[in-house]
């Protein structure tokens, strides 16, 4: 199996890095090819996937602080359901792009979700409580068995 099948975050890097190289070493292979930027097009091919798997991963992450955290029991079942469908997609994403998850900054994306949350439910008390760093690792975030423990007492 080749990289490129295996990974395909990975094989993009490899390849724009090839380009680049090339273009170095053998100035007169493919005269009037623009060879930084077609490097630069096929970097931009892993950029989209890491940067999808990003987004839902900090959705992923949200949806679990509100599971984690929020006293509302009637969207649970919504939440739970949603973080199931995105985990899957991005389980399958990074079957392609193994290397991609590698590049996640869990605490970054935590970050982002916070600040989501804290925008949306500012006037809810149970926002203040949420965490500044990393709340859940790559594997609690993927693992469709794994949910956060309610801090209300709510149960599933």
């Amino acid at each position: 199996m080749s990289l490129y099948d295996s990974d395909f975050y990975g094989w993009t890097q490899d390849q724009a890095a090839a380009l680049r190289r090339l273009a170095n070493e053998r100035p007169n292979v493919g005269a009037g090819i623009d060879w930084e930027h077609v490097a630069e097009e096929i970097e931009n091919l892993s950029s989209d996937t890491l940067e999808k798997i990003e987004d839902l991963v900090a959705q992923i992450v949200a949806h679990l602080l509100r599971l984690e955290y929020c006293p509302d029991a009637a969207s649970r079942n919504h939440w739970r359901g949603e973080v199931t469908a995105w985990r899957n997609t991005v389980r399958r994403w990074a079957k392609r792009s193994p290397a991609a998850l590698k590049r996640l900054d869990i605490a970054e994306l935590t970050e982002d979700a916070v600040a989501e949350l804290r925008a949306r439910y500012d006037d809810q008390p149970w926002v203040k409580e949420l965490p500044a760093g990393s709340a859940y690792t790559i594997t609690e975030l993927l693992d469709r068995d794994w949910w956060p423990v309610n801090r209300t007492g709510l149960e599933d």
